[in-house]
């Protein structure tokens, strides 16, 4: 009587035909029918406990779900990437002012910034899944939208590692495994290629500017940090006391790096680097041109061109 499908119980085929033996053979036995309307009772049950999905965030809180997401608003340039990778898009009705990749990202209705959405007008799209970054979004607006009982996912990448964790868990809650699996397995290859890769060349001593004025740098246990490291660079401000460190000009000096690598959003043009810092002349970086550029929003984004910044990352340590 039980139809199985894949390993488990087909339960609407199954009640719809219980019904039918009922009708036909039982019909009449109290006993019996109410025996086979409690087994009816029971498969349901357990197959409506089977069908919920329950996704573990960063923070370590439980998201269950009875059903992909539909109407998803992402407050952070990352999460649109990682949503927009696994085959998401569609399924994302707004997103940040600084969400400008992939191209489609752009199309999507703005809720303001990363740090300032506009909450009135997130309830207004009445969305059924919020996700959000603990280093860039703000504890404040996570409350605020904690308080509406809005569902709320919350990632915190900090690692390669973390990013295949966000990619699986958006999948999950999307509808979206096996493309998320997927992206997952080729990111997990390509970066295995390139730490591979590092591990036959000397290390280097590198600084990366993120500001300029002022002047600040990617300090240990930071995402950027982490990519230096496979990269096969030291990150010489590893050690700093905060994990973005503002220096002086004669720190820098005395950190004597070999490459100094800077964000592409905090210099316009690198050939007036040496000008705009004459007192670094002597430092090894400059005197031998190893002043780098890097594009901001693939080397600070943790989602899945993260890879590509790893990429870049090697091609200018090793060059």
């Amino acid at each position: 009587m039980i139809i199985l499908f894949e390993g488990k119980v087909n339960h609407e085929k199954f009640v719809f035909l219980a019904f039918r033996y009922e009708e036909r053979y039982i019909l009449g036995n109290s006993f019996m029918s109410l025996l086979l309307r409690s087994l009816i009772l029971l498969i349901s049950l357990s197959a409506a406990v089977h069908s919920q999905e329950v996704v573990v965030d960063d923070r370590g809180e439980a998201l269950q779900i009875s059903q992909p997401a539909r109407r998803i608003i992402s407050l952070t340039p990352g999460v649109t990437e990682t949503l927009f990778a696994i085959g998401a898009g569609d399924q994302v009705i707004a997103v940040t002012d600084y969400c400008n990749y992939p191209e489609e990202a752009k199309t999507k209705q703005k809720i303001g910034g990363v740090i300032n959405p506009n909450i009135e007008a997130i309830v207004a799209l009445e969305p059924d899944l919020i996700v959000l970054s603990m280093e860039g979004n703000v504890r404040e607006d996570f409350t605020k939208l904690k308080q509406l009982n809005l569902a709320l996912f919350v990632t915190n990448p900090r690692t390669l590692p973390g990013i295949h964790k966000s990619l699986l868990d958006l999948g999950m809650l999307t509808g979206h495994k096996a493309e998320a699996q997927s992206v997952v397995a080729s990111m997990r290859e390509h970066e295995d290629s390139i730490v591979f890769r590092g591990m036959e060349w000397k290390k280097r001593g590198i600084l990366l500017l993120v500001s300029l004025q002022p002047i600040i740098v990617a300090g240990g246990g930071t995402f950027l940090d982490h990519l230096i490291s496979l990269a096969g660079g030291v990150n010489l401000a590893a050690n700093a006391a905060t994990a973005y460190p503002a220096l002086s000009r004669e720190a820098i000096v005395g950190y004597h790096p070999e490459t100094i690598i800077v964000m592409s959003d905090a210099i316009g043009d690198l050939a007036n680097f040496s000008a705009m810092y004459p007192e670094w002349k002597h430092v090894p970086a400059v005197q031998n041109g190893k002043v780098f550029s890097i594009d901001s929003d693939i080397s600070s984004r943790p989602g899945p061109r993260a890879v590509e910044a790893l990429e870049k990352l090697f091609s200018i340590i090793h060059q």
